[in-house]
């Protein structure tokens, strides 16, 4: 008896000490940077996820514990049926992809917005389709998913792949996009490695920019350097994630292709990406980098942004986002969100283990579009 009692109280106490650490070291208010203009201003007093308390699931806020749900649930989760999926083909001959949602009742008149979503470094368009699903449920937005080429479902009619995608096939999609839908608003949301195609079409297309607004999340902003900071482990599954998606799933493609052998040797993400250039239509590695590191002119970007990161991120880890503060604050309509929690694009929040960044990128164009019409955006 004495023992059990003693049990008990060891159990209550570790409860109690598990719920305090929870509640004065777990649950925040995001942090949020940004120059001071009056949109920002009017985003945030609009926008409630950026001034209210973020509640990470309490039975998986570790970073770790939170990445393993987020995969485990990708890989358990229904295949997401999407209305119409169009290959693209490119000036050069190679493939990319659009894959809609909402596109089958879709109003030429209304105000309704066109959301593009770009994927993860070796995904497609099923690897975004909690976000693309939580969007259509609960605004009835039209989505639409960029897929890069050598990616998904895709032919893989030149051999020519770049992970972190290309801003001239990008380009190409949207003009595609915009044909469909001259008169509505382009919203993106660029996921992990989408963020980065994003942010260098956004920075490389200045006041010229498609978009109305676009959402960045989990960034690695200078992707030279980032890669090489991955988790040691997640560096090296990822690194032989690349090697079986891109080089192995199209080794006929790339069987003549001068470094390609090289390049299946790798053994982390940072090594792979570092060779990249031998497979995507680059001489070397700098060039490879001039031409594709969102850092070299994301300082250009006049796009209203919102920028997400958390700071237990394992990936884009938290090293990132401080080099890179200096530039990010004074980007005039940039609202930097910055999380303790979150690990790397999940941001679970609640019992449920919902997603809080799905809810942010909703709230976040909803309020984009109240002070579009409204007001102009300065």
């Amino acid at each position: 008896m004495f023992i059990e009692n003693n049990l008990l109280i060891f159990f209550f106490t570790l409860t109690i000490a598990f719920v305090l650490y929870y509640i004065f070291y777990v649950i925040e208010t995001p942090i949020l940077r940004f120059n001071e203009s009056e949109f920002s201003l009017k985003i945030i007093s609009n926008t409630p996820k950026l001034t209210k308390l973020y509640f990470p699931t309490i039975w998986c806020f570790n970073q770790h514990l939170m990445l393993f749900l987020l995969m485990f649930r990708e890989s358990k989760s229904k295949y997401f049926n999407y209305d119409k999926i169009e290959h693209l083909e490119m000036k050069d001959g190679g493939t990319t992809g659009l894959a809609w949602s909402g596109i089958q009742s879709v109003n030429h008149k209304d105000k309704t917005p066109i959301i593009v979503v770009f994927h993860t470094i070796s995904g497609d368009e099923q690897d975004v389709k909690a976000t693309v699903s939580y969007l259509r449920k609960t605004y009835n937005w039209i989505v639409v998913v960029c897929i890069r080429r050598g990616h998904g479902n895709l032919p893989l009619t030149k051999p020519i792949i770049n992970t972190m995608g290309s801003t001239s096939d990008l380009k190409e999609q949207l003009s595609h996009i915009r044909k469909k839908f001259p008169n509505k608003d382009l919203f993106g949301v660029g996921i992990s490695a989408g963020s980065g195609l994003l942010a260098r079409y956004l920075g490389e297309a200045g006041a010229k920019s498609m978009f109305s607004a676009a959402v960045a999340v989990s960034p690695a902003y200078d992707i030279e350097k980032a890669f090489h900071r991955v988790h040691p482990v997640y560096s090296k599954i990822m690194g032989q994630r690349m090697i079986n998606y891109f080089l192995k799933r199209h080794y006929q493609s790339f069987a003549n292709v001068k470094g390609a052998e090289e390049l299946i040797k790798v053994k982390t993400l940072g090594e792979f990406q570092d060779k990249l250039h031998t497979i995507s239509g680059f001489k070397d590695k700098e060039s490879y980098y001039q031409n594709s590191n969102p850092i070299l002119v994301a300082d250009q970007i006049k796009t209203p942004l919102l920028v997400l990161n958390a700071a237990d991120d394992p990936i884009c880890v938290n090293l990132n986002v401080m080099e890179n503060l200096h530039w990010l604050e004074s980007l005039k309509n940039t609202i930097h969100v910055h999380t303790k929690r979150g690990s790397h694009i999940a941001f679970y929040e609640g019992i449920m283990a919902k997603s809080w960044s799905n809810q942010l990128i909703g709230e976040y164009f909803n309020s984009v579009l109240k002070i579009k019409f409204n007001s102009k955006i300065d």
